[in-house]
């Protein structure tokens, strides 16, 4: 026997994980070759243009950006961790102020590097008003509603101007103004706080000091408050007032008046109109006055242009009657208004110079206009944001380009697998028959119509072989063909040509990603092609929560998907809408059950809530699509999707005697139910069991299984030959909640169809109040993370709990099929590992048959994923030298999860906001692919148990093939001389 040093161990382990860690870590001429990421910014709230080449935009994900105007790249880029409030360009720099905590930052413009920075106590918050900046770098903030501070381009304070102290109750709402070197401050009437005037206070922006204070008189119904120019514009009842902004000096027109002359007069009604356009440029002179009214199938509006004079106000466009508002944005003296004015298009109004410019545009695929910016008006140059996120800059004539923002939103994803190539068409081209031709073509005329279909095969022999051979001096799993730039991967798609039909490749490498939105957007990305998008559909109203492939590419059925989502029902009420599509193209899926295709529409709008949704393993025996089980858990109904007569009835037979389900509520509480048929075929759920959180328990988080997972063994081979048999029960789940009191966190394993406690474990001195706890759950184990204040272990600690079916070795539950009231009694085998990082959502790979091992993926703050292989968290790895037995089953030594670089799956890449990972499996068992998004999203593959599989990157093909012919003109060459050898040997 011999002695092993500590140091000894170390290099053990060293020379263990050179086996698992360079399946992860990838070379560096591999980067970018099968995985893409794209850069988002989110939904622009406001742009401002820096310079000819750059548009300064601020998004509702708290993110500040540089487009480049001529490709729509993002040059740079800043994540700010807490809430941005307010967003002002300039050009010196840009000005923001976010809150949690309270703090003011200038960027630079030109590269996005923080320039300074002013942060408030804790006790002082920046009030509601825009901040004011001038291009020389200075600015004042508003701290509180009552002190106004100016900034040097240092970020120092020159000088503090603070109101009179007057006791406000309620949110008082303040404007500022910047004219010149002037500050107006201006304290607006509101719902919250009744005032019978404007309070106007004028400042110098040089000396703080206060140069003039008015109040300029109002009522206390003043609403629609806007400011054009050097005027304030308010209405009052059916008037519409205004008054410059430094005197008292109030003129008034009555609304009827200004608009007796209109065709839509009557649909002026005071309390429906609204004085939009706001300006911050002094040489404003007008503003759009529109009314919003009820049309037969939809609300409309119509609009006009008014010109403000020193004593009127003049009616200078009209605009008509359109389905939505649109745009408008200012430049200098001129006000650009930009309107839907027909499906496929919409028009640019530049005024006072009548100019109108139409511009082509498919509002079917990004929703009505919600954000203009004119960047150019000579040549003209126009940023535009619809309401599905969907970003695109225009010229007069054309689209520059265009960013699907509404990526950065992503509410669930599903990767399809691709129909095989070869069955799909050989079915479309040889039984595209209906039922009555197939009972008239005779079998002979048949079978000459399939060899033709072969004999036409043919052609295409020559280019397979000659693309396969060249193909030899390359990677297997790199595809070459139809290569996409990632700027051309972020496009919109524009809907100029039917999306085509995508095939698998030889390795189920090539998916569709099918993703939809929380702004009403389903989209189509192809992974092959960077991500490139295939199709995009947008839904009026919806804000997608779920999606579901309900059935796959199969002969001659495409693949449908089901998304769910949040809408509203006729009368405005909240509802939930279902749409199916299919999944190949986008389009609504009609049924082609001649008796369901009237009464089963694509798109249905209910007001059934959705409390918990499932994914059934029994198709429509019409359609061939997995039904969904919807609970309402407020009336305790139970509804299928699709609900036909086909469908109840193979529910009620197949799946509704075994239909159990459990529901958490707000609270935290579970239940768990048992659906049972109820009046006249409906169906609603008994509860059968019911577990309450204990006094001072709060809920964290709940485990999932993982959807469709295959699991290619049922034991654990140990290193001595036994078994330990896995605790497979496809209805257990993790409850994580905490006692904050006592700073303790439970974790316990629940059966869902009885709700027993499988197994229980505390752990004491835990933060969850700053630190989020983050589970995953697959096979028969549990993995989760957590900060742990313990003085021992202090730091983040990720567990892991595996679930076996007995103590001892070969120690298993004989039984055929397994059953939760069987009161099976798992035994659990448990470890805790330091980790290095803290973490934002965990992901686990999925391969074809189970028989690789598992990455478990984690999303770190510092934007990258890590993938750690299972292996190293195993809680069997011993914690001293290792044993034969351990070193047989590659059991290394106890220690805590390395921080190593190679790890990380997205190697140097920044990708920003990830919330969830998914996996999807391809043929080739070593390989998992994976997609995480947030607010980037990224795509790459990943084999952790390395390509054992798939030839080696630096596997010479070439040799190979040459070594073979070279084989075989030896054997031509040498057989006959053997031959005639042999026929010598005989004459002898």
């Amino acid at each position: 026997m011999f002695a092993i040093t500590k140091s000894g161990l170390n290099l053990l382990l060293l020379g263990l994980l050179q086996v698992i860690v360079p399946a992860t870590a990838i070379y560096e001429s591999q980067a970018g070759t099968f995985d893409w990421h794209h850069t988002w910014v989110g939904h622009p709230r406001e742009a401002v243009k820096i310079d000819n080449d750059h548009l300064a935009v601020y998004s509702e994900k708290n993110i500040i950006a540089s487009l480049n105007t001529h490709s729509g790249a993002v040059e740079w880029r800043q994540v700010l961790d807490n809430d941005l409030d307010q967003f002002l360009a300039t050009d010196s720099g840009i000005l923001t102020l976010s809150s949690l905590p309270e703090r003011a930052q200038f960027w630079n413009n030109t590269n996005g590097q923080l320039i300074w920075e002013y942060t408030l106590p804790e006790t002082e918050n920046f009030g509601n008003a825009k901040p004011v900046a001038w291009n020389n770098g200075e600015t004042a903030v508003f701290v509180g509603n009552t002190k106004l501070v100016k900034l040097s381009k240092e970020g120092k304070e020159l000088w503090s101007w603070t109101r009179e102290s007057k006791e406000v109750q309620g949110f008082e709402s303040i404007k500022t103004l910047q004219r010149g070197s002037a500050i107006y401050v201006i304290v607006e009437p509101s719902e919250e706080v009744k005032s019978p005037f404007f309070d106007v206070s004028i400042i110098d922006g040089t000396t703080g000091e206060t140069t003039q204070s008015l109040q300029i008189p109002c009522r206390n119904t003043a609403s629609d408050i806007t400011y054009v120019g050097n005027y304030i514009i308010w209405t009052e009842d059916d008037s519409i007032k205004w008054s410059p902004i430094d005197k008292k000096d109030i003129k008034s027109s009555s609304l009827k008046t200004l608009v007796s002359t209109l065709p839509t007069a009557n649909r002026f009604v005071p309390t429906k109109i609204s004085i939009g356009s706001e300006s911050n440029d002094a040489n404003t002179k007008s503003f759009v006055l529109s009314a919003e009214y009820e049309a037969e199938e939809h609300d409309e509006i119509t609009s006009v242009l008014v010109n403000v004079e020193e004593k009127s106000l003049v009616l200078s466009n009209y605009f008509g009657t359109q389905a939505s508002f649109g745009g408008i944005d200012f430049h200098q003296s001129s006000l650009i208004r930009a309107v839907r004015t027909s499906p496929t298009e919409f028009t640019t109004y530049i005024l006072p110079e009548g100019k109108e410019v139409k511009i082509q545009h498919d509002f079917s695929l990004s929703g009505d206009i919600n954000y203009i910016k004119l960047v150019n008006l000579e040549p003209l140059s126009l940023f535009v944001v619809t309401d599905g996120s969907s970003v695109f800059y225009y010229n007069e004539s054309s689209i520059v380009w265009s960013r699907e923002e509404s990526l950065s939103n992503i509410a669930a994803t599903e990767f399809l697998d691709l129909p095989e190539k070869k069955m799909w068409t050989q079915m479309a081209d040889e039984l595209d028959e209906t039922v009555s031709e197939q009972a008239k073509e005779n079998p002979v005329s048949r079978y000459i119509r399939r060899l033709t279909t072969h004999a036409l095969e043919l052609r295409k022999l020559p280019g397979w072989t000659v693309s396969h051979f060249i193909s030899m001096s390359g990677s297997t799993l790199v595809s070459k063909d139809n290569e996409v730039t990632v700027l051309e991967a972020q496009s919109c798609w524009l809907n100029k040509t039917r999306p085509e039909i995508l095939y698998r490749d030889n390795f189920g490498l090539r998916k569709l990603l099918i993703s939809a939105t929380k702004s009403g957007k389903i989209v189509a990305q192809d992974t092959s092609r960077n991500g490139k998008i295939v199709w995009s559909r947008y839904v009026d109203a919806f804000s997608f929560t779920h999606i579901y492939v309900v059935r796959a590419a199969s002969v001659k059925l495409p693949p449908v998907i089901v998304a769910i989502g949040d809408t509203y029902d006729e009368v405005g009420g909240q509802a939930t809408g279902f749409i199916r599509l299919n999944a190949l193209t986008g389009e609504n899926y009609i049924s082609t059950a001649t008796e369901y295709a009237n009464l089963f529409e694509p798109v249905i709008v209910t007001n059934i809530g959705t409390d918990k949704i499932v994914r059934l393993p029994i198709e429509d025996p019409e359609e061939r699509t997995h039904m969904l089980a919807i609970f309402e858990a407020g009336s305790g109904r139970v509804y299928i999707y699709p609900d036909t007569f086909a469908a109840r009835e193979k529910f009620a037979a197949e799946f509704l005697p075994n239909f159990y389900l459990s529901y958490q509520n707000k609270e935290g509480n579970l239940k768990g139910y048992k659906v049972v048929e109820g009046y006249r075929g409906s169906l609603k759920v008994l509860p059968i069991w019911e577990f309450k959180l204990p006094q001072g328990e709060d809920a964290l988080t709940i485990s999932k299984p993982q959807a469709n997972e295959k699991i290619a063994s049922l034991g654990r081979a140990l290193g001595n030959r036994n078994v330990l048999y896995k605790y497979l029960n496809p209805h257990m789940f993790a409850l994580i909640t905490r006692n904050a009191k006592k700073s303790s966190m439970n974790v316990r394993i629940m059966d869902s169809v009885k709700g027993t406690i499988l197994y229980e474990t505390i752990h004491e001195h835990v933060d969850t109040e700053t630190n989020e706890v983050h589970i995953i759950q697959s096979e028969n184990w549990f993995v989760y993370h957590f900060w742990s204040n313990d003085i021992k272990p202090r730091g983040y600690q990720t567990v892991v709990l595996e679930l076996y079916e007995g103590e001892h070795e070969n120690e298993r539950v004989v039984s055929s099929n397994f059953s939760s009231f069987d009161n099976i009694q798992p035994h659990v085998l448990s470890s805790a590992f330091a980790f290095p990082y803290p973490i934002t959502t965990m992901g686990v790979t999925e391969t074809r048959n189970g028989i690789s091992t598992k990455d478990i993926l984690f999303g770190l703050p510092t934007h990258q994923i890590m993938g750690v292989n299972k292996r190293l968290f195993d809680p069997r790895r011993p914690t001293e030298k290792p044993s034969k037995d351990d070193q047989e089953e590659m059991l290394f030594p106890y220690g805590p999860i390395p921080d190593d670089k190679r790890l990380f799956l997205t190697y140097n890449q920044d990708v920003a906001g990830i919330e969830a990972i998914v996996s999807s499996p391809s043929l080739l068992e070593s390989t998992a692919l994976v997609f995480a998004y947030g607010i980037d999203t990224f795509f790459t593959r990943s084999s952790p148990s390395r390509q054992f599989d798939v030839l080696s990157e630096d596997f010479s093909k070439a040799q190979l093939l040459l070594t073979m012919v070279g084989l075989v003109v030896s054997i031509w060459i040498s057989g006959p001389m053997v031959r005639r050898k042999r026929v010598n040997a005989l004459w002898k």
